[in-house]
């Protein structure tokens, strides 16, 4: 594999490769450009020509050519190096040939697929109701196209049929997701179309391929068990990074340094016709840190337009901790009457344009909602104010904002700034600092505004999720001991938790009563509750309750092994700043290995 991408390097000069992205300007032997990972005026972000390597010294990133495409497009090390092999003319010869295989053809099933749905509107059974509801719903033809959308005929084995008649296994299309495999009591296998009769959506990457599928129930035909159904988690699809319309939206955000984020697949489509083309969708779900991941490769400002309903008003929320906690800049639109984007569209695209305008940032949002619910006259309710204030607040990191909507809040009040900044301390304090148990005692400070980790956050959902199902830690601890141990175990207090956690089978009745230390009593606590009231009360058996809760867990270990990862380079990286700095070439020259060294055997 080495060979492989050193001869790509060798061929694919990087200047000219990143200028592609970034408006590139010469300064001595580099060249410099402002960040395309992170929002800055002063260009801190340099590519050296010479090393083929770059770096950006205001956010800390930095890599080769490899690690450049897959931070801008979202891929995997092997993705990323398909399309530079091909850019450079150089053959793979040391791939994993039958991982490979697999792969192609499941992304041949996904497009046959989706030209499938395609020719059944068009020429099939959904030519005539179909097409006019979609017409009906404003789309022209021209944007049914742009977004492929289809239809699934009812019957059990139209698609399967189809792809089998194509050459592909019954175990290549399962792959994908496509159709449905079950098993009898006398375990014979079962398989039957999994979308059928339904107005279907391809989901594509941001490089255009196709991953899966949104299927709408069709026009007439019963709504009360799944207006919507998705892809079931693939090889190919994974909810928490998949962003709607990314593939066709990207360049736009670029452009205007904004995306808007809306709710549905039509809200996506309805704006993009009506010529907002800077619009993606999360399929009704809050943001994931994987898609914040994703939206801040192109822009720093996210618009949320999300239903007035319950559970859009929770999204909201959940969002916008999210945003804040990544430094994004977030403002809200707040249409009349509650109607989502394709509504408005529907009725006049220009409102639409208006209203992502009008947009209002996301904490005056916020307050003028909390002084409207609540009197602020009332110590009671001034109190109510405060709290849910202070918790949205606490998760920006930067102090600059968070003393400035301390303040805000104070004059608001009028009550003294200084009570706001400790509530937003204690805030901080009881939910992101852990005791540092490797210093003596009395030399800890309080350190207001002084954020964890991201490592640590999710470590701690971890934590909750053991808590929550004890059968979770049992089979944690007999298939990712290893990693939990590394992960954790470099946090002391962390690692404390987990040590007693085990000596009492996660039991938190006998977990608490087993700690002595009032402060990690007091996170315990925190940690049950504060998870607990996030969870949708949702009537599930205890082994749909384990398979969520599994599910869930393999997801979070995924993400804390990215995260630490993403530390150590970044420790790397600071390092090389330094020697850089100081002239020690040949500490530059380690360092760097060391940080390609990684690289290669991550991915």
């Amino acid at each position: 594999m080495n060979s492989n991408t050193e001869e790509i390097k060798a061929r694919v000069n990087i200047v000219d490769f990143i200028g592609g992205y970034v408006r590139l300007q010469k300064a001595g032997s580099s060249w410099k450009a402002c960040c395309p990972f992170h929002g800055e005026k002063t260009p801190s972000f340099v590519v050296n020509d010479e090393k083929q390597f770059w770096h950006c010294f205001g956010c800390g990133k930095g890599g080769d050519i490899f690690t450049f495409l897959m931070e801008m497009e979202g891929l995997e090390f092997r993705e990323a190096l398909k399309i530079l092999a091909e850019r450079a003319g150089v053959e793979i010869s040391q791939y994993n040939a039958q991982a490979e295989k697999e792969k192609n053809r499941g992304m041949e099933i996904l497009e046959l697929t989706s030209k499938f749905y395609q020719k059944q509107l068009w020429d099939g059974m959904g030519k005539e109701k179909i097409l006019n509801y979609l017409f009906e719903r404003g789309l022209q033809e021209k944007t049914i196209n742009d977004f492929r959308l289809g239809y699934a005929p009812g019957g059990w084995s139209n698609l399967t049929d189809f792809l089998l008649g194509r050459g592909f296994s019954m175990e290549e299309i399962s792959r994908t997701g496509v159709v449905v495999e079950r098993q009898n009591e006398n375990n014979a296998h079962r398989s039957y179309d999994r979308f059928r009769n339904r107005i279907m959506f391809p989901i594509a990457d941001s490089m255009g391929r196709i991953v899966g599928f949104t299927a709408r129930v069709a026009p007439g035909e019963d709504e009360s068990q799944a207006k919507y159904v998705n892809t079931p988690e693939t090889d190919f699809y994974h909810k928490s990074r998949i962003l709607y319309g990314i593939d066709k939206a990207k360049n736009a955000i670029k452009k205007m340094d904004q995306v808007v984020l809306v709710e549905g697949n039509m809200d996506v489509i309805a704006s993009f016709q009506a010529g907002i083309e800077n619009v993606i969708a999360v399929s009704g779900t809050a943001l994931t840190q994987q898609q914040i991941e994703t939206i801040k490769r192109y822009t720093k400002n996210l618009c949320l337009f999300f239903d007035a309903d319950s559970a859009g008003r929770q999204a909201i929320i959940r969002s916008c901790e999210m945003a804040f906690a990544n430094d994004l800049n977030v403002s809200i639109i707040t249409p009349k009457e509650g109607k989502d984007a394709a509504d408005v569209v529907k009725k006049d695209s220009e409102e639409l344009k208006r209203l992502v305008k009008e947009a209002i940032g996301a904490m005056e949002y916020f307050l003028q909602n909390l002084f409207s619910q609540y009197d602020s006259n009332n110590i009671a309710e001034k109190k109510k104010i405060v709290d849910e204030s202070v918790a949205l607040i606490s998760n920006f990191p930067k102090e600059i904002d968070k003393q400035h909507w301390g303040k805000v809040l104070a004059q608001r009040l009028n009550i003294d700034e200084k009570i706001i900044y400790n509530e937003i301390s204690d805030k901080i304090v009881g939910k992101n600092q852990y005791p540092r148990r490797e210093e003596p005692e009395g030399n800890e400070k309080k350190l207001p505004f002084q954020a964890k980790k991201r490592s640590d956050i999710i470590s701690e959902k971890i934590l909750f999720l053991f808590l929550k199902n004890d059968d979770v830690w049992r089979k944690a601890e007999e298939e990712y001991h290893n990693e939990i141990e590394e992960y954790l175990g470099k946090n002391n207090f962390l690692s404390s938790v987990l040590a007693i956690g085990k000596k009492n089978d996660f039991k938190f009745d006998r977990f608490e009563l087993s700690i002595k230390d009032e402060e990690m009593r007091e996170f315990l606590r925190k940690l049950k509750f504060s998870g607990e009231a996030g969870i949708e009360n949702e009537e599930k058996s205890k082994e749909q309750a384990f398979e969520n809760d599994w599910k869930y867990f393999q997801q979070l270990m995924e993400e804390l092994g990215r995260e630490k990862k993403k530390e150590k380079i970044d420790f790397l990286a600071r390092k090389i700043a330094t020697a850089e700095k100081n002239g020690s070439k040949d500490e530059v020259k380690k360092l760097t290995q060391e940080f390609s060294d990684l690289f290669k055997d991550t991915h």
